[in-house]
């Protein structure tokens, strides 16, 4: 009922690699064949919203095709035992812009660690745990808040997350987990840059970011009938800017985060603290920042039912002169049922009220309702 991975060890990783759905043997690049596995997921929506800034967006309800997307596995393992495979996540949807998703392969031993390579998310945000983590259906802030309340033209914090790379071309690299504690890294040379063009075409004076290394470290334990896992992580890069020059704020993002599960129940925060990436030298001369939030929420799950509450909140330092911070509130109802196989039914209530959304000396605040019924086909 949670569409967020948790990254629980190499084998768990290969475990989440794997879509559910059936699977067949087939050629795969060579004469030695490979374990294929064919899904893909496709999400409906239904959404009414009542908000005090509506301009563009004043109907209030609405439909969308949220998602939808094929996903591709194959999987072998070598004489060795040492696992290797490729994963393809295809984009269906008519108004994709691109065809794919992800695409990356991976080499799995569970003597030396785990290595993916290509489009994939990287370390700090497969090693990250917070409330997402534990909640159901469309995960509170993890969902979609953004794509019906509108949070204004500054630079509000509307929803978790904890890296800036998203699926750039990239390695990562996954320890072995011991006593608990397993390590990961991540280099992304640009994050501008995606498979199906050579590394050269992005250039570096475009505005992303180059050089990004993202590293974490999280500990699973158990202690009777309740699980714990900690995580703490950081991604770090240098700036591009038009003239080459390093003067813009470089990405140094740290977060910390956990989960607490006992039986049915799980409770989960985390902390994201952006510092002063993409931000000019004028404006963080005068006192601006990239931000932070913080979140903190709990879940009850019984079979195929779910529901989860969450409380968000983040708040961005302005330049002097733009009417101060601007900060954002958002509680999170979630409910969640298996309605079949494979046919997934949930809804989710957010209440947000947000403050100076335009960073404007004149302050235009944000108070939202939405209510979203989402119906998750997995196949």
């Amino acid at each position: 009922m949670n569409t967020k991975k948790l990254l629980l060890g190499t084998s768990a990783l290969v475990a989440a690699a794997v879509v559910s759905a059936p699977s067949f043997a087939g050629s795969v690049g060579s004469e030695d064949s490979m374990s294929v596995t064919l899904g893909g997921e496709m999400r409906f929506q239904v959404v009414a919203v009542d908000q005090d800034v509506s301009a563009g967006n004043g109907r209030g309800y609405g439909f969308s095709v949220d998602e939808t997307e094929i996903f591709v596995e194959a999987s072998n393992t070598a004489d060795n035992g040492m696992m290797y495979g490729v994963s393809i996540e295809l984009n269906a949807g008519g108004g994709d812009g691109t065809n794919a998703d992800e695409v990356w392969a991976f080499i799995d031993s569970p003597v030396w660690g785990r290595v993916e390579m290509g489009d994939q998310d990287d370390a700090t945000d497969r090693m990250f745990v917070e409330g997402d983590n534990i909640l159901v259906g469309r995960a509170g802030p993890d969902g979609d808040a953004a794509d019906y309340i509108g949070f204004g033209t500054g630079r509000a914090i509307s929803a978790t997350g904890n890296t800036q790379t998203g699926d750039a071309t990239k390695v990562i690299y996954f320890t072995p987990r011991f006593g608990g504690f397993q390590l990961g890294a991540s280099l992304t040379p640009d994050t501008g840059e995606v498979s199906g063009q050579p590394a050269t075409l992005d250039t570096d004076n475009d505005g992303d970011f180059e050089n990004v290394i993202g590293l974490g470290a999280n500990w699973e334990g158990k202690f009777d009938d309740v699980s714990v896992v900690l995580s703490l992580t950081g991604e770090f890069g240098d700036s591009e800017t038009a003239s080459g020059a390093n003067t813009e704020g470089d990405l140094e993002t740290i977060a910390v985060g956990g989960i607490v599960t006992f039986g049915a129940f799980g409770l989960g925060a985390g902390y994201v603290d952006f510092a002063d990436f993409g931000l000019t030298q004028a404006a963080i001369n005068a006192g601006a920042d990239a931000g932070a939030y913080w979140s903190v929420g709990g879940s009850y799950k019984s079979g195929p039912y779910g529901v989860s509450l969450n409380y968000f909140q983040s708040s961005v330092s302005n330049a002097a002169g733009s009417g101060g911070d601007t900060d954002v509130d958002l509680i999170s109802l979630d409910v969640a049922y298996t309605l079949a196989p494979g046919w997934d039914l949930s809804g989710t209530l957010y209440l947000a009220d947000a403050v100076n959304i335009n960073a404007t000396a004149a302050n235009v605040n944000q108070d939202a309702t939405a209510f979203i019924i989402t119906n998750q086909f997995n196949f």
